[in-house]
């Protein structure tokens, strides 16, 4: 049995059921599709206090964007549009023209959810959990659809014979998907969560430091931050 039934999984729950539940981040996402005509190039990320704006061109002069706050949770409701313009309407053109486009039924937001401490195993007995109910985590790296991607290339390859058939083994068959994909995940999902803490700065004085030790870092050691999704990206290592 496969348990990918998300962030809040019962099968999660019943097979770990001392384990902590997911935790608030935080943070709240928005996430939105805005018609952009004018907006071409590379995807972008921008900081301020608290609260972050990306926005990602995509075909069809359209753009996807996404933005964060550090907020309580369980807001939500009203008029989100209007709400992202209060929070980012003064920031760096194009966002406020972005904004500006946006209409309530295209908005989505959601307070974030991870689940900060890596639960023992990623499987029990026959029962194996993927995606977001193995290991929910912030948005802050990219990685949680990429996450499950994985997951479900190397629960296949485990529990299968290269011929599209199930190896209906006995109870440790699935030793070797925990074994694979638990230590990596982890790390993961604690780098993502590093990340949200520095988006999640609200002191003008944290905020100053982090906006210069990271510009020093471009000027500096380029290759280095160039380099730093390496690890991340570069799935499966060379040598396997």
């Amino acid at each position: 049995m496969i348990g990918a039934d998300g962030i809040h999984s019962p099968v999660r729950s019943t097979l770990f059921p001392g384990h902590p539940a997911p935790s608030y981040s935080g943070i709240t996402a928005w996430r939105l599709l805005v018609p952009a005509p004018g907006v071409h190039g590379q995807a972008y990320e921008s900081w301020g206090r608290g609260k972050v704006f990306g926005v990602m061109p995509l075909a069809g002069d359209t753009a996807y964007c996404y933005a964060t706050d550090t907020v309580p949770a369980g807001g939500g409701g009203g008029d989100q549009p209007a709400e992202l313009r209060r929070l980012f309407g003064d920031w760096h053109s194009p966002i406020p023209e972005l904004l500006a486009a946006a209409t309530p039924e295209r908005v989505l937001r959601n307070d974030v959810h991870h689940l900060a401490p890596p639960l023992p195993a990623m499987h029990r007995g026959r029962v194996a959990l993927l995606g977001d109910a193995a290991h929910a985590m912030t948005p802050n790296l990219g990685q949680g659809a990429c996450q499950a991607i994985e997951d479900a290339v190397v629960l296949a390859h485990v529990v299968g014979d290269g011929t599209g058939a199930v190896f209906f083994g006995g109870d440790d068959v699935l030793a070797g998907y925990t074994a694979a994909r638990l230590e990596r995940t982890s790390r993961i999902v604690a780098r993502s969560a590093a990340i949200c803490r520095v988006t999640r700065l609200r002191n003008p004085l944290a905020v100053r430091l982090r906006d210069t030790m990271t510009a020093l870092s471009w000027r500096l050691a380029p290759s280095r931050v160039n380099g730093a999704m390496d690890e991340v990206l570069g799935w499966p290592p060379p040598s396997t």
